[in-house]
Formats: structure tokens, C-alpha cells, sequence
């Protein structure tokens, strides 16, 4: 399908989204195959200056440069080096003390070590060298949330479960700086050996983003990250990961999009091909932590999501200001790349925050132009919002009370001359959604299809998230006939969907 359909849906909805969420600025990427032929920037990167948001902006990834770290060392297993099922113990000493069997290397990428959840820790200078770095960590054996009081640094034996963790992605950076056969930095190696071949030119991935480690051009271009609230946005200090290799790039989502297009094409030029399909393989189930989802499973790094259209997902989130997403179609080669200069104060429960909400709507958009659907508004955005307020107002004045018959005409006019509407409004559409709606012998059914011939599914998370009613719009998206979160509908619309995943240095809802 025609990417000028999909440049168009991003330029309709993105402001509409940002606005909803709040977010004060959004770049986004889409790769196909082997180019990256959309780029898109939207609101302002710092509020101050009203410096706008552009597509060279350079903002942190947070966890989504995991993968970076993940090829890395898969580059010193095609080497020989290290191999993905050896023990790491003789390079770094990492005892699980609920034993079983050593930790290897496969156990890190795919975060079943046993170590258990940590925030990155952080602090407000820039940290030690790496290795001196976790031998204080792991000498300490105690995680950085709430000082040690939150979780467990240790959370099971090796292999038994998902453990989101920092700490073990640090260690597999350590064992790139250690085993790297040119003997440099962790960071410089990365740089040599993955951004350079592939032309990311405004990546780096430093052991902290501050003037001794970053070059002034790229801070120069580095956007403003806001911590939010309601109402609120703040510029708050800048901090410091001590476990880098889990979340101190910075990058742009072109650049970012370049990766995962080399990753789905095989590995070219910085993995072989069969060292890139484990990448993108399931490994191992995702476990409770990634949701109860049955096509969800962890391949190297990467989350690996079924469906008639599967693909890869990563996300990231930088303290206290920034987020990332990614998403990469497997079977297509798609890859979309999103960076927000937000990061919500708020307990949303993990990727629901602002940040990632905004990236959820966007990749929906994306999505329906995946699956082949044209994903510019069948309505306008007030026509659509309209409607949708119609249909959940005949269902409240008829199916849901079980009234058979429809609200009168002059009862309807009168609702229209007296409402107060804080938004654009179309009292056509609203009144044609109202006409929608009617008791029948199968209602939700009636309802489901009713919604999925008016309303694109991708509109309608915006849509629904703007009336505040996410759970009768999700039924409805879902009816029957649907699969499962993740997959299509079946109109072949996406999937209406809401997701989690912790954050801090950690890995975002894709997420």
C-alpha cells in the first residue's frame, strides 16, 4: 500500500493524539525493507526555546537499546568468542545463589537469569566504569528500587522464570568489553561494530549522556525530556545509569528503524543470518511479567508477538523525560520507531503511561497500513468522535436498559440545544449514532459489527480513550470473531489494545 496514505493518517491523527496524551513532542520513523522512507516530527523539543520537534532530533532511547547490546555480543558468539549456552562465571562472576545450574549467556538475553527487577541504578553523576560498576552491584546483592525494600535482587533459580533485568543486560555489555577482540570499550566497540556499518550517524552509546562522553553536536540536537503530570511539565535534572548497556543510548528514530530493518533482513551487515533469526525467534515463554498473553513469548532481547502478522517489540524509557517504542513486522519488514519527550510522574501501571499511550495510538495507525488498510479517518476527527458518542448514547437510552424503543426525536433535540460540548462537534454524526444503536436478539453482536463498519479500529482507540470509556470500545472492537490482542479483526482492522511493561531503564509495553 502506498506509504503517502500512511504519511497522511500521521499527519491527521498525531496532534489529535499528542494533544490527548500530552505530550510536547513526537518523532516517528517507518522502515520497509531496506530504506527508511518516513520520517515525521511533530510539536517542540524543548518548551523554553520552542525549539520544534525535527526528524534529526537526538533524544534517549532508555531500555530500547537493549537489542544494540544484545547484538553486540552475538557478534562474539559468531566470532567464537563466547558461546550463547557457556557459562559466563570464568569472565564475570555471577552466581545465582538458588543455583541449579551457571548462568550463560542465553539466560541474560533472554532475562532468565534469576536476577530480579531493578530501576538501572541510577544516580545524579555519571558512573564508574562498568566493571567497577557491578562488582559494587553484585557485592551488594541488593536491588536500587526503594533502596533494596521494593523487590529481590536475586528472584529464582537460574532458567525458571522472566525476570525483567538491567543488571543482567549491564553484564552482557561487561562481557562485550571484556571479550571484544580489539580490546576497547564497550561503548566504542558498539560503535565500530554496529552503528557505523549500518549509517547511524546521529547514534552513540556512551557510559553516560554528558559532555565527557557525548560529542556537543549530538547534545546540541538532544531534546528536552519532560517529566508530566496533569497540567504540569517538568524539566527536572538530568540522571545517570550505572547498568548503561540497558539504557544509555541516545538516537533518532531514523537511525533506530535502520537497525531493526537490518535485524529482520537477516543481520546484514553486523550478524549472520542465523544469529538474526534467533534474535526475532521465540526462545522462551514471556512468563506473568510480559501479561497473560499466549502469543507472546522473549526471543534474544526482543519480545516476539504472534499473530496472522508477527512481529518484534521493544520499548524504553528514560528517567524522567523521555520515552521509546519499536516495533518491527517480521514477515513484512516494517519497522516503526517512536521518541516522545515525556515520562509521566504518574502509577499509570507501567506503559500505560502518557508516553507510551501515544505511541500505542501511533502504532495502531501503523498497524491498520501493515495489515493492509487504509489508515486515513473514514471521518473527520470530530465527525468520528461525534459518532462514537451517538452509539454509546443509544446504547445507554435503548440496548443496555433493554428499551426496545428509540429515544423520540424532539427528546434528541432537545439533548443537542442543551449539551455542552468541550470539543469540535458534528451533531449530525452524533444523531446518526444514536440511530445505530437498537435492542436486537444478538445486541453486542450487532454492536461489534455496527462499530467495525463505522469506525476504524485504530480511530477508535483515539476515539475512545478521548470519551473516556476504553472498556466498552474494546468490547466492541473485540467481538466476536476477533483474535486475540496482537492479532487482526476481523474486518482487518488492528486490534483495539491496551499493554504493560515496567519502566526506568526498563523495557516499555510492547509492546
Amino acid at each position: 500500500m502506498d506509504i503517502s496514505m500512511l504519511g497522511e493518517a500521521l499527519d491527521t491523527y498525531v496532534p489529535e493524539i499528542m494533544e490527548h496524551c500530552g505530550t510536547p513532542g513526537l518523532s516517528i520513523a517507518v522502515g520497509v525493507g531496506t530504506e527508511v522512507p518516513l520520517a515525521r516530527a511533530y510539536g517542540v523539543a524543548d518548551l523554553a526555546t520552542g525549539r520544534p520537534m525535527a526528524v534529526d532530533t537526538v533524544a534517549p532511547t532508555g531500555s530500547d537499546c537493549k537489542p544494540y547490546t544484545g547484538v553486540a555480543a552475538l557478534q562474539l558468539v559468531e566470532r567464537g568468542v563466547i558461546g550463547l549456552d557457556e557459562p559466563i562465571e570464568p569472565y564475570v562472576r555471577v552466581v545465582n545463589p538458588y543455583g541449579q545450574r551457571p548462568i550463560t549467556l542465553r539466560d541474560l538475553l533472554t532475562h532468565r537469569s534469576g536476577l530480579g527487577v531493578g530501576m538501572g541504578n541510577f544516580d545524579r553523576v555519571p558512573p564508574p566504569p562498568l566493571g567497577e560498576h557491578l562488582r559494587r552491584v553484585l557485592d551488594a546483592g541488593r536491588s536500587d528500587a526503594y533502596g533494596g525494600a521494593m523487590v529481590p535482587f536475586w528472584a529464582g533459580p537460574v532458567g525458571a522464570a522472566y525476570q525483567y533485568s538491567n543488571v543482567g543486560i549491564a553484564v552482557v555489555g561487561h562481557l562485550v568489553e571484556l571479550l571484544n577482540p580489539d580490546g576497547v570499550t564497550f561503548s566504542e566497540w558498539v560503535g565500530r561494530q554496529v552503528f557505523a556499518p549500518l549509517g547511524m550517524g546521529s547514534t552513540v552509546f556512551p557510559r553516560a549522556q554528558h559532555p565527557d562522553f557525548v560529542p556537543a553536536e549530538l547534545l546540541a540536537r538532544r531534546s528536552t525530556g519532560y517529566a508530566t503530570l496533569p497540567g504540569l511539565r517538568l524539566p527536572l535534572p538530568t540522571l545517570y545509569p550505572g547498568d548503561y548497556p540497558a539504557g544509555s543510548a541516545l538516537s533518532t528514530p531514523s537511525d533506530h528503524a535502520r537497525f531493526v530493518l537490518a535485524v529482520l533482513g537477516g543481520g546484514a551487515p553486523v550478524l549472520s543470518a542465523e544469529l538474526a533469526t534467533q534474535l526475532v525467534t521465540a526462545q522462551a515463554s514471556g512468563g506473568t511479567l510480559m501479561g497473560a498473553r499466549g502469543d507472546l513469548a522473549v526471543g534474544l532481547v526482543f519480545n516476539v508477538f504472534g499473530g496472522a502478522h508477527p512481529y518484534i517489540g521493544h520499548g524504553g524509557e528514560y528517567p524522567w523525560g523521555w520515552t521509546h517504542f519499536t516495533r518491527g513486522w517480521i514477515e513484512d519488514r516494517v519497522a516503526l520507531v517512536i521518541s516522545a519527550n515525556q515520562f509521566d510522574l504518574g502509577d499509570f501501571g507501567l506503559s500505560d503511561r502518557p508516553g507510551h499511550a501515544a505511541a500505542r495510538l501511533v502504532a495502531e495507525i501503523v498497524t491498520a497500513w501493515v495489515h493492509g488498510v487504509d489508515p486515513r479517518p473514514r471521518r473527520t476527527l470530530a465527525a468520528g468522535r461525534s459518532f462514537l458518542a451517538g452509539l454509546l448514547v443509544g446504547d445507554r437510552l435503548t440496548a443496555r436498559l433493554g428499551i426496545s424503543g428509540q429515544p423520540a426525536a424532539e427528546e434528541l433535540a432537545r439533548v443537542c440545544a442543551e449539551a455542552e460540548v468541550a470539543f469540535p462537534w458534528d451533531q449530525e454524526a452524533f444523531l446518526e449514532g444514536v440511530g445505530r444503536v437498537r435492542l436486537t436478539a444478538a445486541p453486542l453482536v450487532d454492536h461489534a459489527l455496527t462499530v467495525r463498519r463505522e469506525v476504524a479500529g485504530h480511530e477508535l482507540a483515539l476515539l475512545a480513550g478521548q470519551l473516556g470509556v476504553p472498556g466498552l470500545a474494546a468490547q466492541l472492537a473485540g467481538g466476536p470473531g476477533s483474535q486475540a490482542d496482537g492479532g487482526s479483526r476481523a474486518d482487518g482492522g488492528p486490534q483495539v489494545s491496551s499493554g504493560s511493561q515496567a519502566g526506568s531503564g526498563s523495557q516499555a509495553a510492547e509492546q
